[in-house]
């Protein structure tokens, strides 16, 4: 199993309904395929498709998410899958493993607690737009060399950063491009997010 971190772009439409039903947090990270029904066609064109393989459906309204349909899975670039280097990227940008005030600690803590984790706890953060427009504005202040200084395998395994990879050989587990590679697909992620004005829901578990 493991934990991983999963972060969504979310516009100003999505923010309401979930916060109106915070209980969706997860068919909204994840997307959620609506329930399917068959369509029949009338006629000469129904007779003929009942002929061939194959069934024509349709989603059926108040399945999967939304009240008139499902939350489609993420298109590209709407959402980000650190894996496990959650953590890591955590640690490139505060050289702590615990939480931290301010935009360099938003991947784990900061922004408003949103949806259920089934015992009552949230299940995930909202960062406002403006509290993205600082993350990305952070992100992209560090060039590649200074977050490629920051990675300190020793200092990493000691804190007990997760996972417990960092000190193992490049040549075999490769944590150090782990890391630094999933700090740049946040950059990205994160700049093209603020560029559009949207929240950014963030959630580890």
């Amino acid at each position: 199993m493991g934990m991983y971190g999963t972060l969504r772009r979310a516009s100003a439409a999505d923010v309401a309904r979930l916060r109106a039903e915070p209980a969706l947090v997860q068919s909204f990270l994840y997307g959620e395929a609506a329930e399917e029904v068959e369509v029949r066609q009338p006629g000469l064109l129904g007779f003929v498709l009942r002929l061939l393989p194959g069934k024509v459906t349709q989603p059926v309204a108040g399945t999967g998410g939304w009240e008139n349909g499902p939350w489609p899975a993420p298109a590209d670039g709407e959402s980000l899958d650190l894996d496990k280097a959650w953590h890591g990227v955590h640690f490139l940008l505060t050289g702590s493993a615990d939480e931290v005030d301010g935009p360099a600690g938003y991947l784990l803590a900061g922004g408003e607690d949103i949806g259920d984790d089934g015992d009552g706890d949230p299940g995930a953060r909202l960062l406002g737009p403006a509290q993205v427009r600082d993350f990305a504005a952070l992100l992209a202040a560090l060039d590649d060399d200074e977050v490629a200084r920051r990675f300190d395998p020793a200092r990493m395994t000691a804190l007990g950063i997760y996972p417990d990879i960092w000190e193992r050989p490049e040549a075999t587990d490769a944590p150090r491009a782990f890391a630094l590679d999933a700090f740049a697909e946040l950059r990205t992620f994160a700049a093209a997010a603020a560029a559009a004005g949207d929240a950014v829901v963030v959630r580890v578990q």
